[in-house]
């Protein structure tokens, strides 16, 4: 159980990292296309949702080690 912590927080980081440097090219270089623009709010979204997951999934690690 402990890789699956590990292998959904590093996707989780990776994800965000994405959509930071997503969003700031997309900020930088004024995309208007809807396409582009919906893919890129599908990736923030995944991204949230995976840093949600992983929250809860570090509490639930955090309150089983608790003596």
């Amino acid at each position: 159980m402990r890789y699956v912590y590990a292998a959904i927080s590093v996707v989780s980081a990776i994800l965000l990292l994405s959509t930071l440097i997503c969003g700031s090219w997309i900020r930088y270089n004024n995309i208007t296309d809807p396409g582009s623009l919906g893919f890129h709010m599908k990736l923030g979204t995944l991204s949230v949702l995976a840093g949600l997951v992983t929250s809860v999934l570090l509490l639930i690690l955090s309150f089983r080690r608790v003596p």
